[in-house]
């Protein structure tokens, strides 16, 4: 959770500025006015400056030359930094940094190129070995001395030695030295016995060489001494841009596996991580201004290819890199040359304000993000200048000044730099509904917000809420936040959020998700932006009902879809996942955190299939989980045992859970023993050597690793996953997965392939020991809305088609796009084919087939793409009344009401109904109003207001449960959930009141035919999803005979519900001891004790009496329950059943396959393996896009196998459960 904030974090915030206070930030109309304040400091310090501006503004840059752009905007920038400075009164802070970073330029840069850049030269045929190198080195000390720099040397010696160098360096450029000029740095000399031997000179300007002399020699000894090389190895004054090696961009070690070679990293080179805290601490303040020392600012020839890509001086086309790679530059422009020279200079908020100007969301990009600047860089022969960790370096440097969260967030609305649109609009009356809240969707909201739209972003995932006194709200301005640092949390502690889509759940713990908050901040603190969570496009909102709503245009960033399916034989064998699924698990759900009760079961050794950054994620995250998992079960087993009893912890498991048990006990017990010896060491623990003992995690690729997408795109990553201890294996396709004897994966067999004569061929197979296999073999785009709702858009392919528009008066008319357009190549085209009623639909981010394939790229389209938008209402916008803001405004608000009372849920009532089943009533309109019966909702609780006990957050994985009953009038929806483990208990601790995240509806819903006898087959909790689908069936005319059937007989609940959704009722109870049959109140009713397939066939035998509905008439079958209740209709309807049942009879199941995110296709945890029953042909269905599925071709066995996925887990985390309430309740 965010931390506590005291009151030097917040508090009220006098600008300097005269006559505006904090509120006027986030007012339009107020914005205006500190602009024209700018625009006259501008004018009074330099007019003709001013005058360029003014120029400037007019034109918008047309038919100026991009240098004289980039010269202009170099020179306003530090009255931007100036200002802003003065305005949060920072401005002595600023001036310690442009200080600092000027000091380092004027020493360790002056140094490095003035001096070790010479040596060679210099010393050009020379050697050391006649020198006194203990000498010189006194000598050094003595200078250092003299200087008054002993000290600095024994904190910072590069700076120390570079100050010295410099300031000698200096002094013999000086032409006109005097006596007088270095009298007091003679003194000094004079005094010290060993400089007054060494240096003797006949003038000032002698005096100053002989001074230089001595640190150019040291510095000449420190390169070829090793005594020396030690101080200096890590100097970056003595850094040499190393050449590409461009035919291995990946240093790595050939390690023979058995029957197959692997890249792996030298285990000198390994780096040591415990968990899922940041794992890349990004450059320190010098490292980045090395990058900027050097880069050569090419802007000013309109060279700088970092931004603009490197093109072909014959067609102007972009050219390829020599793995093949366009080499475009930075997808959205940034200006990069720009912001290196103002950074240089020292100015971090004027750099900053460089980098929105194309880049408001920078935090979003950045280090360990993107490299597509890197890879346009002017340098190909040797090190590119590591742009990213520059970008990310001049954020930071203004997030953690005092205000800087407050001064990134203004530069978002108000920058004079940004020529296209200086100051945020007001709101114009227009509405945007953005679907999906991922890198597309949020950068989509803030320029749509700049334009004075009204945005309403919307997500399927669970957003956490951030406290009021952070975000503000209509009647109360936001409290400014003084220091970032309140706002940061540790990465394996903080609350995932999920907004932020692919960056929160995808990207791993390499890249601050910090950032992420800052972005939703500064969205939620717009006065025009609303974001909900738990919304999914296509479910519980509709293109027609957004019309209804009030929105004037849909804009659908709903990113990645479906996993790619590979061709591998017992693909949906236990302990396969898709890559999607454990990252969304770890990083989403939170199995990452101690403090979770997220269940995420994975063992050891593993393997990921793919070859792109997804796969190499996928593999450092498992790599680092695994001990993470091994570890927090131990510590609970412990603790549990401890409290219950060995007996009572172990008893719940049977032969193959103790054994998996006891192998995670055993090797949390070696990883416990490693942190305790590391932590009295006062050392990182070292968990590979174990982690390499129990099979590791290798990355499977079935061509070579530098022909895969990761190494092409950004080999960078291959490196750092390397370094983690990962293995990658090139020429390994995957054919079969091997079960044990449990039905768990135990190995894999691949096809081995070799390169040979330029095409890889297959050499033979190998069979390769795993428990684990993750694939990561691509995703589609997330085109869901089409397939629910068929006809709405036309595709191409798997994206939705391309339409540029044809701007014709008063409207747009589609012309649909058949260009192969990329990234700055083409026109972006982001409409879809849907236009009704002079509205239309937009598409970005992966959904475009354009844009898909990285963060950036999505931020592009919506840059690239807004300006559609906007010209689809230029006409309306312009004739916009000023004197009626208020009245849009109040418009607004109420529309935020109104969504708000859509949107939100919250419990009205939690109901016991048995002592293992709860009945949750939500208010959630928006989700009931779509409910149509079989179909379910994703529910879950926010981690951010759960509880806390011993540690552990009382937060429930989100739980896949049917609407019971659903009332669209009042809005309300019943979910009946049965108490298994611990995220289903956790409903009974709801309370009226509590907000939940609702999603849905999802789902598929189920067939109702008409006139038809069906037979409706219930067991336990199933039959709470019969009750609305037995009353549809009896609204379509059909005649419902219903077995319901039970364990015991203290599971039944609800006896009215079922009777109105039925026309015959057969009562079935277990025969177990004390289980009485169950009494029926209707006269038509039976009662049997026994199984449900018992009551079937005695119903049909006539024991049961007389009946009025015939088994022999059921045309159409719906059997909800347990797997293996499912499992046995489905076995007995061709065995004792099919002398009662007619032949040709439909059968459907509605399947409880493991779900996660349930939005139809994009983690693919709840895929189900069908068989079909007479060709044998295998094929998978998305539960949670329909889980109604034809009863034969489900495998049963196979469904089974993966509901045990996680029970280890599941069930020590329910115990876990009981030992925090018993703790809580004391």
């Amino acid at each position: 959770m965010t931390k506590q904030l005291n009151t030097r974090d917040l508090t009220q915030l006098t600008l300097g500025i005269p006559g505006f206070d904090y509120r006027d930030l986030y007012d339009s109309r107020r914005l205006n006015d500190l602009m024209t304040v700018f625009d006259r400091s501008v004018e009074q310090h330099d007019p003709n400056l001013f005058k360029e501006i003014a120029v400037y503004r007019a034109c918008g840059g047309a038919g100026m030359r991009p240098e004289d752009i980039s010269e202009l905007l170099v020179k306003m920038a530090p009255l931007v930094g100036t200002f802003v400075a003065k305005l949060f009164n920072v401005g002595d802070v600023r001036d310690q940094q442009i200080d600092k970073i000027r000091g380092e330029f004027d020493s360790v840069f002056t140094y490095r190129t003035q001096i070790v850049g010479n040596l060679a030269k210099l010393f050009k045929g020379q050697t050391i070995e006649d020198w006194d190198i203990a000498e010189l080195g006194a000598q050094l000390d003595a200078l250092l001395a003299a200087t008054g720099r002993s000290e600095l040397y024994a904190t910072d010696p590069e700076l120390a030695v570079s100050q010295l160098g410099a300031d000698f360096w200096r002094l013999t450029q000086n032409a006109d030295l005097s006596d007088a000029d270095i009298a007091a740095l003679k003194q000094q000399v004079t005094d010290s016995p060993i400089l007054s031997k060494a240096v003797i000179s006949d003038g000032p300007a002698a005096f100053a060489a002989a001074l230089l002399d001595i640190v150019r020699r040291w510095s000449f000894a420190a390169k070829q001494v090793p005594e020396l090389q030690a101080v200096v190895e890590k100097w970056l004054s003595f850094k040499i841009a190393e050449k590409t090696d461009l035919d291995n961009l990946v240093a790595h070690a050939s390690v023979s596996q058995d029957g197959y070679e692997v890249w792996a990293c030298d285990e000198h080179h390994h780096r040591r991580r415990d968990g899922f805290a940041l794992t890349d601490k990004r450059f320190k303040q010098r490292q980045a201004l090395y990058e900027i020392d050097h880069c050569i600012y090419c802007h000013d020839r309109d060279n700088d290819s970092c931004s603009k890509g490197i093109k072909n001086k014959k067609d102007n086309t972009f050219k390829a890199n020599h793995l093949g790679s366009l080499m475009t530059g930075c997808p959205l422009e940034e200006k990069i040359s720009e912001m290196h020279l103002v950074k240089r200079q020292g100015d971090n908020i004027g750099a900053l304000a460089m980098i929105i100007i194309d880049n408001p969301m920078c935090p979003g990009t950045g280090h360990r993000i993107c490299n597509d600047c890197m890879r346009g860089c002017i340098y190909q022969k040797t090190e590119a200048v590591n742009i990213p960790q520059i970008e990310t370096n001049v954020l930071t440097d203004v997030l953690f000044m005092p205000w800087g969260f407050e001064i990134y967030s203004l530069l978002t609305r108000w920058n004079p730099l940004n020529v296209k649109r200086p100051v945020a609009l007001p709101y114009n009356g227009k509405n945007v509904l953005v679907a999906g809240m991922g890198p597309a969707g949020y950068t989509l909201s803030h320029y749509l917000l700049n334009e004075g739209f009204g945005v309403v972003g919307i997500d399927a995932l669970k957003i956490e809420p951030l406290p009021l006194h952070l975000t503000g709200d209509r009647d109360n301005v936001p409290l400014p936040i003084i220091d970032f640092q309140a706002l940061y949390e540790d990465l394996d502690k903080r609350v995932m959020l999920g907004f932020g889509g692919v960056a929160e759940y995808g990207i791993t713990v390499r890249w601050d998700k910090n950032f992420l908050k800052v972005i939703y901040l500064t969205l939620l603190r717009r006065s025009a932006f609303k974001c909900y969570g738990g919304v999914r496009f296509g479910g519980t909102i509709t293109i027609d009902e957004a019309w209804g709503l009030g929105f004037d245009h849909i804009a659908i960033a709903s990113g990645a879809g479906k996993p790619t399916v590979i061709d591998l034989k017992n693909n949906m064998t236990r302990g396969i996942r898709k890559a999607s699924d454990f990252l969304m698990g770890l990083q989403l759900t939170g199995a990452a955190k101690e403090s979770s009760l997220a269940n995420l079961q994975v063992r050891m050794p593993a393997g990921v299939i793919g070859g792109g950054l997804t796969a190499i994620d996928t593999a450092t995250e498992l790599l680092a989980y695994y001990p993470l998992q091994v570890s927090k079960i131990t510590k609970r087993y412990d603790k549990l045992v401890a409290k219950y009893g060995e007996a009572e912890v172990r008893g719940r498991y049977d032969k193959e859970e103790l054994e998996i048990l006891e192998e995670f006990l055993a090797h949390g017990r070696m990883i416990e023993a490693e942190r305790a010896r590391a932590a009295a060491a006062g050392e990182t623990p070292n968990f590979l050597p174990f982690l390499k003992q129990w099979g590791g995690v290798t990355m499977f690729y079935r061509k070579g690793i530098k022909d895969s997408p990761a190494y092409r795109q950004n080999h960078e990553e291959i490196h750092e996953a390397l370094s983690e201890g990962i293995y990658l294996a090139e020429g390994m396709s995957p054919l079969e997965a091997i079960n044990d004897d449990y039905g768990h994966l135990k190995a894999v067999r691949f096809e081995k392939l070799e390169l040979q004569e330029g095409r890889w061929r297959t050499v033979g197979e190998q069979e390769v020991a795993l428990r684990g296999l993750f694939i990561a073999a691509g995703t589609a785009p997330n085109t869901i809305y089409q397939s629910e709702h068929p006809r709405t858009f036309a595709m191409e392919g798997k994206f939705y088609k391309r339409h540029e528009p044809d701007w014709l008066p008063g409207k747009a008319e589609l012309v649909p796009m058949a260009d192969e357009a990329q990234v700055k190549v083409g026109k972006p085209s982001p409409f879809t084919s849907y236009q009704s009623e002079g509205r239309y639909i937009s598409f970005y981010g992966d959904n475009h087939p354009v844009y898909a394939g990285n963060v950036v790229k999505a931020m592009a389209s919506a840059k690239d793409g807004y300006p559609y938008i906007v010209k689809l209402f230029e006409n309306e916008i312009a004739k916009l009344d000023a004197g009626k803001q208020a009245e849009r405004d109040a418009a607004w608000r109420a529309m935020q009401d109104k969504l708000d009372e859509l949107f939100l849920a919250h419990v009205v009532e939690v109901n016991r109904l048995t002592p293992t089943i709860i009945e949750v009533v939500i208010k959630a309109p928006a989700a009931a109003k779509n409910f149509e019966p079989g179909q379910f909702y994703r529910v879950q609780n926010y981690e951010s207001l759960a509880p806390v006990v011993e540690g552990t957050a009382l937060a429930a994985e989100g739980l896949a449960l049917t609407g019971a009953w659903v009332d669209k009038e009042k809005g309300l929806v019943s979910l009946i959930a049965l108490e298994m483990g611990s995220s289903s208990r956790l409903c009974a601790t709801w309370k009226a009141g509590d907000p939940l995240v609702l999603m849905g509806v999802t789902g598929a819903p189920t067939e109702i035919p008409t006139g038809k006898t069906v037979l409706l087959l219930g067991g336990g909790l199933g039959n709470a999803v019969l009750f609305s689908i037995g009353k549809a069936m009896r609204s379509a005319g059909n005649k419902v005979l219903y077995f319901a059937g039970y364990r015991n007989r203290s599971d039944l609940f609800k006896v009215a519900e079922i009777e109105e959704a039925s026309d015959v009722i057969v009562w079935a109870v277990d025969k177990l001891p004390g289980n009485e049959a169950i009494p029926v109140t209707r006269p038509q009713d039976k009662t049997f004790v026994g199984n449900i397939v018992e009551a079937m066939i005695a119903y049909a035998e006539g024991q049961l009496g007389d009946t009025a509905l015939k088994l022999q008439d059921v045309e159409h079958l719906i059997v909800i329950g347990s797997d293996r209740m499912m499992a046995a209709v489905k076995a007995a309807r061709f065995g004792a059943l099919k002398p009662y049942l007619k032949e040709g009879h439909e059968a459907v199941g509605s399947i409880n396959s493991p779900m996660q995110c349930m939005m139809k296709g994009v983690c693919a945890q709840c895929m189900c393996k069908h068989v079909d029953p007479e060709t044998g042909e295998e094929s998978f269905m998305y539960s949670c896009y329909n889980q109604d599925q034809a009863l034969d071709y489900v495998d049963f066995p196979n469904l089974n196998a993966r509901l045990r996925q996680n029970t280890v887990q599941e069930k020590l985390s329910s115990l876990w459960l009981t030992y925090l309430l018993e703790s809580e309740r004391g």
